[in-house]
């Protein structure tokens, strides 16, 4: 190779340097920089869209009951509900990294690192199966396209 290198001419050693460049340009734009500013965009998109779906379902998603702070029938102990939420998570696969309950009755929970989707699944099955809705909801994109989110049901109401 440095044979046939040594035997170029200054012209045709420079013109077989610029292909080379432009080659290693080529691929490094084609298979590292584009999939990584599209993975990024569509991170962005997955998140601005999660995003979206928790402000619908936050306005839409307390019945006007709760909002008025009247129960419509019996309120679950923080004990059944705290039972309700485990179970609920387990069915959908979601690892919870926190769960609280405070000395009013509010269980705090908090899920790291997984799919909006999922969320919104959780929290539809909840509202479904155990008539639990969360009285605050955020949400936080974690730079992956997954969301680390914390919820408080239940207490107090009025």
């Amino acid at each position: 190779m440095i044979e046939w290198w040594d035997k170029r001419t200054q012209r045709e050693r420079g013109l077989v340097s610029a292909a080379a460049i432009l080659l290693a340009l080529i691929i490094l734009l084609q298979f590292i920089i584009v999939p990584l500013i599209a993975g990024r965009s569509a991170a962005a998109l997955r998140a601005d869209q999660a995003s979206r779906t928790l402000d619908v379902m936050t306005s839409r998603g307390l019945s006007p009951s709760a909002a008025n702070g009247v129960q419509a029938g019996p309120t679950p102990d923080a004990d059944t509900s705290r039972r309700a939420i485990l179970e609920a998570a387990n069915r959908r696969g979601l690892a919870i990294a926190r769960i609280q309950v405070s000395t009013d009755g509010v269980i705090t929970v908090q899920i790291d690192d997984t799919s909006a989707e999922n969320i919104f699944a959780w929290l539809f099955d909840l509202r479904n199966t155990a008539s639990l809705e969360a009285s605050r909801a955020t949400m936080n994109d974690t730079g992956s396209g997954l969301v680390r989110s914390s919820f408080e049901f239940g207490g107090k109401q009025g």
